[in-house]
């Protein structure tokens, strides 16, 4: 079982806004650290993705992983499909409307495949869940 993280921000933009910058997976790179570039395999329908794959610059090795997306409502939902030193990515974006902002509950839980001790683990997703929560924000306020 991986560490286990979550967090809440309100983002000044209305969820269509925080909606579409989660889901334009191509200009990640843009905005999230770490990200260099995303290739969308597979999308559903309605154009959203459905399966993608992620090369991140993870400072200390360059690291690749294709995670696979469900939708449920306003909740974007994410799991490892495959990946180099990550043997779990699980994720959620709950996205409740806020009379025009958007609440974002993200919660995270992750394990890498890395001999680490635990609290360098957790440190490491709450890492990334801090960056992709501010880096949403900013973006999502400075389209929205």
């Amino acid at each position: 079982m991986g560490e286990r993280v979550e967090d809440r921000i309100t983002i000044h933009a209305p969820l269509e806004v925080v909606w579409n910058t989660i889901t334009d997976l191509p200009a990640y790179p843009d905005w999230a650290e770490g990200v260099t570039s995303i290739e969308v395999l597979e999308e559903h329908e309605d154009g959203s993705p459905h399966q993608a794959t992620f090369h991140v610059d993870a400072k200390v090795s360059q690291i690749t992983y294709t995670i696979e997306y469900a939708y449920d409502g306003d909740d974007i939902r994410w799991h490892l499909v495959e990946g180099e030193t990550l043997s779990q990515l699980d994720g959620l974006y709950e996205l409740t409307d806020d009379d025009g902002s958007t609440v974002v509950r993200y919660a995270l839980e992750i394990d890498m495949d890395l001999p680490l001790p635990g609290f360098m683990k957790k440190r490491a997703a709450r890492t990334i869940l801090d960056q992709g929560l501010h880096g949403l924000k900013a973006r999502a306020e400075s389209v929205g």
